[in-house]
């Protein structure tokens, strides 16, 4: 056909001059001169099963090398085709079976403290009940109730919970109590009374002493003695008891205001009064102690209220209170109704251990600082600097931090646990990046993550080692972000293959604990996901041959 008596010839040159096919001047100017006809030519037919199999070898040669050249080729029989391979091959690049393990054993141990616990409450509340029935069947509530406390002071006592992740060191810190080891390697017990308590057996315990606090008034008068009770009951735990007790006491001068029993009314509200002095003279700090406390000077004005109605209803409170100048035997009784001695080491402890965790909190900021400033030398590439301040820290650990929490154990959990959770953050960002130490290059990290085995001289908690991991994944995010300016794919690989493996290990532990771990989950899974669109974008810079700088999404993805 001949398109020069066309129309359509207009509009198809200047097609044809912009294409690849006219390939000189002297093509084009014998397409002004002469008629201009198109042949076309039927294209070579491919067979189905010859582009099938060599699409596949390439898919296959492409998949197993994760720095290949990615490819166009396209076909509707591999599709859809296999996702993107994130992970290394090796399926225990983080093993964290251990921790899951000992993580479910002192779980199953808390869920028995917590039985044990109510069916203590339960008991408690039939003993009362017995107690205002006229004791018609008190005898046989409190051997059930001597039997569960028993119970539950073994249970804490041979607790599984691991107190640190290398079983087969032995150090004070391992069972919460002040210990020593022999030449046979062998430990004995001290003193017994400081450990933290699992589950909430220490409010319980609280409540059997202020149980027992209250029947021991009954039957004296006076305040019960620690030294009359099981010596596995802290201190805080007997002085919880005793200003719980107060409440019963105040509620006690009521029912026997009902009966104008103004003698027995005066004698709790002197009690009330005296313990409120004693308590006095100590330094309550904001916590469970403090808020008990301010409920016994309500305790004593709900006393002196009722002392103030009966005495205008016609009881002659001063003179029941003063005894006509005879000693009644209630004046007998206030003599001797406080165990002055005991109550005042009992102070004295309770001061020194008030000292002991400023004395932490301060030596702690040193430690915490020395870790952070660790962190930020690796950042800097300054690694002789970082070994330098981890050796600090550790120092400052070891012979500052580590005799205060072995003397005593409940200050573990605070400040020192957020200094180990910095150490263990960045002695594994050096080892992520030069291993043991031998040879250092910065464009390529070692990509090492430590196992709880690895920490020898300073050993870890579970909470403390997964606390120092998941802050160690911020630390690499910032390690792909500064390698990804520079181009460096195979680094923001590394980074998101390390984040992505601890993000699924984490996933695998059946239940974390407590302390904040479960808020670092869903930060994580959202730095997985930049570093996915990182490396995205990398591709495309790699594709395209344009030095452009890649832009991280910072906007959350809705799950």
């Amino acid at each position: 056909m001949n398109l020069l008596r066309s129309g359509c010839l207009n509009n198809l040159l200047p097609i044809l001059l912009k294409s690849s096919f006219i390939a000189s001047p002297s093509l084009t100017a014998r397409a002004f001169s002469q008629p201009l006809f198109l042949q076309f030519k039927p294209k070579p037919v491919i067979s189905i099963n010859t582009f099938t199999s060599t699409f596949t070898s390439t898919s296959l040669q492409s998949s197993t090398n994760m720095d290949a050249e990615p490819t166009s080729t396209t076909s509707t029989a591999s599709i859809p085709a296999s996702p993107y391979r994130y992970l290394f091959d090796q399926p225990d690049f983080l093993d964290l079976t251990d921790i899951n393990t000992l993580l479910s054993t002192a779980d199953a141990n808390r869920q028995v403290g917590y039985d044990l616990s109510s069916n203590i409450k339960s008991s408690l509340l039939n003993n009362r009940a017995a107690l205002e029935r006229n004791n018609q069947d008190g005898t046989s509530q409190q051997e059930i109730l001597e039997k569960l406390i028993l119970q539950a002071l073994a249970l804490d006592e041979d607790e599984d919970e691991p107190k640190q992740m290398k079983m087969d060191t032995v150090t004070v810190a391992d069972a919460g109590t002040e210990m020593e080891t022999d030449a046979n390697n062998t430990t004995t017990k001290q003193a017994r009374g400081k450990k933290p308590r699992i589950a909430n057996l220490s409010l319980t315990f609280g409540d059997y002493i202020r149980y027992k606090a209250y029947m021991h008034f009954l039957k004296e008068g006076t305040l019960i003695p620690q030294s009359s009770l099981n010596e596995s009951f802290t201190d805080e735990e007997y002085l919880s008891g005793i200003i719980t007790m107060n409440h019963d006491l105040a509620r006690y001068a009521i029912g026997r205001a009902t009966e104008r029993d103004v003698a027995s009314v005066l004698l709790a509200r002197d009690l009330v009064s005296k313990v409120l002095d004693h308590l006095m003279e100590y330094d309550f700090r904001n916590g469970n102690l403090r808020r008990k406390y301010d409920g016994v000077k309500y305790a004593l004005k709900t006393c002196e209220t009722v002392l103030y109605e009966l005495s205008v209803t016609g009881c002659d409170v001063y003179a029941v209170e003063k005894g006509d100048g005879k000693e009644t035997k209630r004046a007998k009784i206030a003599k001797d109704d406080m165990p002055e001695e005991e109550l005042k080491s009992l102070c004295k402890r309770m001061a020194h251990r008030d000292e002991l965790r400023e004395a932490l909190i301060k030596k702690s900021r040193d430690g915490q600082k020395a870790a952070k400033q660790a962190i930020y030398a690796l950042h800097r590439e300054d690694f002789e600097g970082a070994e330098r301040l981890i050796a600090s820290c550790e120092k400052c650990v070891i012979e500052e931090l580590n005799p205060i929490v072995d003397e005593e154990p409940q200050l573990r959990h605070g400040s020192f646990a957020n200094v180990l959770e910095e150490y263990a953050e960045a002695k594994m960002f050096y080892a992520w990046l030069v291993g043991d130490g031998s040879s250092i290059d910065v464009s390529k990290p070692k990509g090492q993550i430590l196992l709880p085995s690895d920490f020898i001289k300073i050993p870890l908690q579970p909470i403390e080692y997964l606390g120092g991991l998941c802050d160690l994944t911020g630390e690499v995010g910032r390690f792909a972000v500064k390698r990804g300016t520079q181009r460096d794919t195979p680094g923001v690989k590394l980074s998101l293959e390390t984040d992505t493996s601890i993000l699924y290990a984490l996933q695998n532990i059946n239940k974390l604990p407590g302390g904040g771990l479960g808020k670092k989950i869903d930060p994580l899974r959202r730095s997985v996901e930049k570093l996915e669109r990182m490396l995205y974008e990398l591709s495309l810079v790699k594709a395209t041959g344009r030095n452009v700088v890649a832009a991280i999404n910072d906007t959350e993805s809705p799950e």
